[in-house]
């Protein structure tokens, strides 16, 4: 490790133990120098590292001082800089214990069979079965009909894309990566929010990038501030986020931030990669903009992809998902093509079929009745059981909940398999040490008498944690 850093890092440690209090004004430069046993030049970086991290600000002819919000900010895990991601075997290792049949998997953020319409499905399924041209490849961008619905869709939802400007995938995680693939060569950098959809340091790994992430604060969600300290110094190819809902905290970024944030990226010729798929799944008020309705589309400027599935609404086995781009659906469209030929025919039409009968939004909006109940459910259920002794971080919209807790997310994963379930550890959530004490709960397992006794067995396993 380099001076400046450790310098950096031993001031962080006095600041976080209280050494210096909120707002109260810390060492100069010449005086850290003096104190510190270092060079100016030392001193210059490692302050100019707490001030781009927040823990501290310059007051001009004054001096510098510690932040006056120093509790919230140090609340997130610290801006990190990662030149390689290897997460795939960790996380390929864990998920198969989440993922365990033997097990009720609060873990995995699958709906529930319950929650999904498969009956409507089956009869549109065989509906399909009666056109002829289920049995051939199909247009190479998509079903024109399922495109066009798509547009109709995204355009009210305030991203206004035409049907040709929307490319049909396998899921919305191969539309990330084939957004990812359009922008982006090896070594490229890629900023991300932490926590994030563990499935995306799959994705960065196998692509070979470099990764920044930018944590979540309390209170605040993403600072825009923070983002555009991180876009300066590290100069990344690629923004890549969840501003609707993400997984698994469930925060809804403010109208304001996207603003600020779509802004900031265009100004620096940053692409951004939208992942879309809880917008639909909100509690209150009306359905979220995406983040890059805000961003200009020019055609010789930065590009925004907006990627999205039926995966989280209609059922995770259909893996249909798309790709809505004003500007990088050609490049986009020739990527999917080199790796295939069309998507599956039958499950497009299908899908389509489902969508005529005009019960989408009907069903949306059982959906988020129904998840923001099971929230309200499982969080009473939990702070009592475990007597207060949960941090639960309610959600805006979706169907997990985001909790921290006293116990390693790792060692919780083991203890909860005694009794029979599996919750997905925090560690998964980011490539910082950060979120070991959080793990997450899928709230759409439901709330029968036999998932309430297991979630209150679960919940006295912090007693005795406390106890102890």
């Amino acid at each position: 490790m380099t001076k400046y850093k450790q310098l950096a890092l031993d001031l962080k440690k006095e600041i976080k133990s209280g050494y210096y209090s909120e707002k109260e004004r810390i060492p100069s430069l010449r005086e850290i120098q003096d104190l510190k046993s270092c060079s100016l030049t030392t001193a210059k970086e490692a302050y100019r590292i707490l001030e781009e991290e927040g823990y501290i600000y310059v007051v001009p002819q004054s001096g510098y001082f510690v932040h006056p919000n120093i509790s919230s900010l140090i609340s997130g895990p610290q801006n990190e800089f990662y030149p390689a991601v290897e997460a795939d075997d960790r996380i390929q290792q864990i998920m198969r214990t989440v993922m365990d049949p033997k097990l009720i998997s609060f873990g995995a953020a699958i709906p529930s069979d319950f929650y999904l319409p498969l009956g409507g499905i089956v009869s549109s399924f065989k509906k399909a079965l009666q056109y002829k041209e289920i049995f051939s490849y199909g247009d190479l961008q998509g079903n024109p009909g399922l495109r066009e619905w798509i547009h109709k869709r995204t355009s009210i939802q305030g991203y206004r894309v035409n049907s040709e400007q929307i490319q049909i995938t396998s899921g919305c995680t191969e539309s990330i990566t084939f957004a990812l693939l359009s922008v982006t060569e090896p070594g490229d950098t890629v900023i991300v929010p932490s926590p994030i959809y563990v499935g995306l340091f799959q994705i960065l790994e196998t692509l070979r990038l470099k990764v920044v992430e930018i944590p979540y604060r309390k209170e605040n969600g993403i600072s825009s501030d923070e983002y555009e300290k991180l876009v300066k110094r590290h100069k990344p190819k690629v923004f890549l986020f969840a501003a609707n809902f993400n997984n698994p905290n469930g925060i809804l970024m403010s109208e304001f931030t996207k603003q600020s944030l779509a802004k900031i990226s265009y100004l620096y010729g940053i692409h951004l990669v939208e992942d879309d798929i809880y917008g639909d799944l909100y509690f209150n008020g009306t359905r979220p903009k995406p983040l890059v309705s805000y961003f200009p589309q020019e055609l010789k400027g930065p590009k925004s992809y907006l990627c999205s599935s039926f995966s989280k609404t209609l059922s995770p086995g259909l893996r249909i998902g798309w790709v809505a781009s004003k500007t990088g659906i050609r490049e986009l469209s020739k990527r999917t093509r080199a790796y295939k030929i069309s998507e599956n025919n039958p499950t497009q039409m299908a899908i389509l079929e489902f969508l005529k009968l005009q019960t989408f939004e009907r069903h949306l909006k059982f959906l988020r009745s129904e998840y923001h109940k099971l929230t309200e459910e499982y969080t009473k259920l939990l702070d009592f059981y475990s007597e207060g002794n949960l941090e639960i971080q309610k959600p805006d919209g979706g169907f997990v909940l985001w909790i921290k807790s006293s116990l390693d997310g790792d060692k919780l994963l083991s203890e909860s398999k005694k009794i029979g379930m599996a919750i997905a550890p925090g560690s998964l959530f980011g490539l910082s040490k950060h979120w070991d004490k959080h793990f997450r709960l899928n709230v759409s397992v439901g709330f029968s008498p036999k998932i309430r006794e297991k979630l209150i067995q679960f919940s006295k396993l912090f007693l005795k944690k406390r106890k102890s």
